[in-house]
């Protein structure tokens, strides 16, 4: 079953003094994400399978405070589990910006990637999806919207102008997943 995380209102989205990153989350000590950006988490439950997501919270690391991605991937009926920013008003326009910048970490051993969607993903197993290394230390990751490819969509490559919403998610591999991110922001 999806469920909605919650919203914190900031009073403005949170740009950097050259306009060039614009944080869509942070985690100084709450959940917070910028105006327009709903939290939601899910599992491959909502169409039948069998992982298993705990819920995503805020915790504390050596290195900070950090969102947790935790739960069981079970391949067998389906194999994801993930949260995602929603973005309210349905369409975000992207195109100003190069990609997505993460700041995260997670023990090796798992199976993360950034998932998109847009206008162009009508059906809910369509998204545009990029593979990513997460290192064990926290650190900051770019990926490109040239990463990200189609999957069950008719286009192959995304159209950043038309994004709906952004997802961390723990997929396609039987692991547990114990993912902490720090940041998610538009480059």
């Amino acid at each position: 079953m999806k469920f909605v995380l919650f919203t914190i209102a900031a009073f403005g989205a949170v740009f950097s003094a050259s306009a060039e990153l614009m944080d869509l989350a942070s985690f100084p000590d709450k959940l917070i994400s910028a105006p327009g950006w709903t939290w939601e988490g899910f599992a491959d439950t909502v169409m039948g399978g069998n992982s298993d997501l705990q819920t995503p919270s805020i915790v504390n690391t050596p290195d900070g405070p950090a969102l947790r991605l935790a739960g069981e991937v079970v391949t067998k009926g389906g194999g994801f589990i993930q949260v995602r920013l929603q973005h309210d008003e349905g369409i975000f326009d992207a195109s100003d910006f190069s990609g997505v910048e993460v700041e995260l970490q997670a023990p090796t051993g798992g199976s993360y990637y950034l998932f998109a969607r847009t206008r162009d993903n009508t059906f809910p197993w369509s998204y545009f999806g990029a593979y990513i290394e997460v290192p064990e230390k926290r650190n900051v990751l770019q990926i490109p919207w040239s990463a990200f490819k189609g999957e069950n969509s008719l286009r192959r490559n995304i159209r950043p102008e038309l994004l709906r919403s952004v997802a961390l998610v723990a997929a396609y591999k039987d692991f547990q997943s114990d993912l902490h991110i720090y940041r998610v922001s538009f480059y």
